[in-house]
């Protein structure tokens, strides 16, 4: 069964080659920055959580130039969930102890995707893609909206 997962972001860079490189300005919640981690690229686990995530990280401005992308993986994607190895209680205040995992993942090329819970909403998911990963280039964008307008009471 085929696993689709969500982005919103900038209408430049609609390309698998390029999806991360937003990952090597700052770190994240499940990576660091290179030289100490690699680039990954995030998407959300529906189109709403995308929203929510968006939201948060933009400081009360509303993104403009955005675009909706819907990124199909392969068949026979190898995906790892980081909640079956255990999570500390309170790993959305231990930013240090996701990224280290998340780094490690990384490194490990194990796997195309780690599914992660949101920080946002823990009963949710994101993925963290590797974009060194053999399966990498077989996943398909697709363009859902663009432009995406966000809902103006969300600001």
């Amino acid at each position: 069964m085929s696993v689709s997962v969500w982005r919103i972001g900038s209408t430049k860079g609609l390309t698998l080659a390029t999806l991360w490189l937003g990952s090597t300005f700052e770190p994240g919640r499940w990576h660091r920055m290179p030289p100490a981690g690699q680039p990954v690229v995030y998407a959300g686990g529906s189109r709403a959580l995308c929203q929510l995530e968006k939201r948060v990280h933009c400081n009360g401005v509303q993104p403009i130039n955005q675009t909706l992308l819907r990124l199909d993986l392969p068949d026979d994607a190898e995906l790892t969930d980081i909640r079956d190895a255990g999570m500390p209680h309170n790993w959305r205040a231990d930013e240090p102890w996701s990224q280290s995992v998340g780094t490690l993942w990384r490194t490990s090329g194990m796997s195309l995707g780690l599914w992660v819970p949101s920080a946002v909403e823990p009963g949710e998911s994101n993925m963290v893609l590797n974009p060194d990963h053999e399966q990498y280039a077989a996943i398909k964008i697709t363009v859902e909206r663009n432009p995406f307008l966000f809902d103006q009471r969300m600001f």
